[in-house]
């Protein structure tokens, strides 16, 4: 075996030089732990030594990253004496840039409580007041002459022990065993730089699979962080913008004490004691692509959606609720959060600096937590939205579940809701605590997947439905159509099962979609919402027989909305700085509105309030303002009413302005 493995100089040279690398990252590791080891929470031990293997993984993409060079180098046709050569020059050189960096992260660290990231890039804009700040700040002689040190130790390694390797002589020179020795090298190559046996690869998101930031920072390999952080260097907020709107957010929001020289959002609620005695249970289902008009309850006349409209009967259905965006990420994001998602450089959960979320869910102490979804939690990097601001949440994802995976979304809606349903309902049956469960189907999305063993749904077909008549109504194909129908399918089987648990009555559901789809001309959406091509329009049903009668609630909903209102419902105290408001606390009912944002071309803001859409695009700095419940037509009517377009336009773009701040400033506070 050794011969097959090692049977070149070229392959004993690359595997000394990875094993020489993971050691000496390793090494840095340590030195990390142990000198900020205050920073350590008690009983963390445990939490620790995971995190620092989880950290050997990041380590080791590195190490095959700087590997590619010298794979490249020595297959080329030179002089075997100059390889050598430069061999040791060009390492010497990028081991001591690497240890200069480690030595930055620790001074990074020290100053920020953060690893290296690409914000270290901006000091290089004023590098004489940097250079300033650092020779005041740290024993900058020492720290040269350690990374001096440091680099001769590592140069003289490289002359004496790894690459004389490559003037070796082979162990072996059949064809063959060259071939196998090479072919394990490239798979491990492979399988060190993608970093998993998963799906998704490796990502900076499973380093905050815990809310203790000491384990998470432990984790970052600060060199791959910088590269991770790059798009998201600058910051897509400014701050006297934000300042400027500020008194008009504040007080639509409710702020306690209006502080706009600090810019404080904080609002605080003391819970309800008579709700919160009995534990109510709570389940937020958050379906794939549900948008309004798709649903028998919005309108469609071929019967999509048959277990939703009966569970609405039984419910209470809001016809005017919004998501901030669409996208499935962004919308998960806002759920969480509370905020919209109005990141431009890829959706809020992929950007590292805005990880550190306070989060509603977050604040219902004593409640176990989970979060179902079919595929994997790194996809996305939602991950870190969820672990790193949500405490001892458990997460069920691709690898929980004994169902097999059906596509790339994971398992079928139908398997999730059985396994998640048995999950919780063991759980608990076991040890009785009331529990948060957020699932999220994914069904309802191409590849439009129909496995079998659908436990009895029976896909329709052309003979039983004209494909005419779906169009009409919005869907684009048969396929999509069926798609749905087994979302909406495996969504009653769900609740067949819950109403049978001893859970069942001291529950409060919550369905919702994460967004919707283009219109295509539906019949059943109004001419002014046609022009509203982003498909925020999507249901919301919350359900609790035991607590609610029966109704439709017409006042104007959000997203954002959902997690202070479930507070509220269970008689939770929060505090939170977002945009969200309880659709249930009369003090916001004078003025309800439901911000939303586009965030691809052509790219604006908007409002939807009882009476007004509001529309601003601001790269030619145009609005338009529609009286829809007047005139349902897309008829801009910004000079008939010119202190209503006014209003609404302040108050859209101080949300927008606000949440651009929050989002980078709305640090947990539990």
């Amino acid at each position: 075996m050794k011969n097959k493995l090692f049977g070149t100089p070229k392959l004993r040279f690359l595997y000394t030089l990875l094993v020489f690398q993971v050691v000496l990252y390793t090494l840095f590791r340590l030195c990390f732990l142990v000198y900020f080891k205050s920073n350590i929470a008690p009983d963390t031990t445990g939490l620790i030594f995971h995190n620092l293997f989880l950290g050997i993984r990041f380590d080791i993409r590195l190490a095959m990253t700087v590997l590619l060079p010298a794979i490249i180098f020595i297959n080329l046709p030179l002089n075997p004496a100059f390889k050598v050569r430069f061999i040791n020059w060009f390492y010497s050189i990028v081991f001591g840039i690497i240890t200069f960096l480690y030595i930055m992260d620790a001074g990074y660290f020290s100053y920020l409580k953060s690893r290296l990231n690409a914000t270290v890039l901006q000091f290089l804009k004023n590098p004489k007041i940097s250079f300033e700040m650092v020779r005041e700040s740290y024993p900058w002689p020492l720290l040269l002459i350690i990374i001096l040190i440091v680099t001769a130790i590592i140069a003289y390694v490289l002359i004496k022990h790894i690459s004389p390797k490559l003037m070796g002589s082979p162990l072996v020179n059949r064809n063959k065993t060259r071939f196998i020795g090479g072919l394990v090298f490239f798979l491990l190559f492979a399988l060190g730089l993608y970093g998993s046996l998963k799906l998704y690869p490796l990502r900076w998101s499973e380093a905050y699979s815990t809310p203790d930031a000491f384990a998470s920072n432990l984790s970052l390999n600060p060199i791959l962080y910088v590269a991770d952080t790059y798009d998201f260097r600058n910051a897509e907020f400014e701050k006297d913008k934000a300042a400027s709107g500020y008194e008009t957010a504040a007080k639509y929001l409710g702020v306690d004490v209006i502080d706009a020289k600090n810019l404080n959002y904080v609002r605080s609620f003391p819970g309800d004691t008579t709700k919160s005695a009995g534990h109510p249970n709570v389940v937020v289902i958050i379906c794939e692509s549900m948008g309004w008009y798709k649903t028998g309850i919005g309108g469609s006349k071929v019967d999509p959606t048959p277990y939703l409209d009966a569970l609405a009967k039984e419910s209470i259905v809001f016809n005017n609720f919004y998501t901030p965006t669409v996208a499935t990420a962004r919308s998960v994001f806002a759920a969480v959060t509370s905020l919209p998602d109005t990141s431009k450089v890829g959706s809020g959960s992929r950007n590292p600096f805005v990880v550190n979320q306070n989060t509603i869910m977050g604040q219902f102490k004593g409640y176990d937590k989970y979060y179902f979804l079919g595929g994997s939690a790194n996809w996305g990097n939602i991950r870190g939205v969820f672990t790193y601001n949500i405490p001892n949440l458990k997460i069920y994802e691709e690898g929980s579940y004994k169902s097999p995976r059906v596509d790339v979304w994971g398992i079928s809606d139908l398997n999730l809701f059985k396994e998640g349903g048995a999950a919780i309902t063991e759980k608990y049956n076991q040890d009785k605590k009331p529990f948060f469960a957020l699932m999220q189907t994914s069904g309802f999305h191409r590849p439009y997947t129909i496995p079998d063993g659908s436990e009895g749904f029976v896909a329709k077909t052309p003979q039983e439905i004209s494909v005419d008549e779906l169009k009409s109504y919005g869907f684009e194909s048969l396929e999509e159509y069926n798609a749905m129908r087994l979302q909406d399918y495996s969504l009653g089987k769900f609740f067949e099962f819950a109403k049978k648990q001893s859970w069942y009555d001291n529950t409060i559901f919550v369905v919702f979609g994460d967004h919707s789809l283009p219109h295509n001309n539906a019949k059943n959406v109004e001419e002014w919402r046609k022009n509203i091509n982003n498909g925020y329009h999507v249901p919301l049903v919350i359900h609790s027989p035991k607590r609610f009668q029966p109704a439709v609630e017409t006042k104007i909903a959000s997203e954002v909305d959902v997690m202070p209102t479930l507070a509220g419902l269970a008689g939770i105290p929060y505090q939170t700085r977002a945009l969200g408001r309880d659709l249930f606390n009369p003090k916001f009912d004078d003025y309800r509105a439901a911000f939303s944002y586009n965030w691809y071309a052509p790219f604006h803001i908007s409002l939807v309030d009882k009476d007004f859409y509001f529309e601003y695009i601001p790269y030619n700095n145009e609005g338009i303002l529609i009286k829809y419940t007047e005139d349902p037509a897309f008829k801009n009517m910004r000079e008939k009413y010119p202190d209503k377009f006014k209003e609404m336009e302040n108050l859209t773009k101080s949300l927008y302005e606000s949440t651009r701040y929050l989002l980078n400033n709305n640090p947990k506070m539990y």
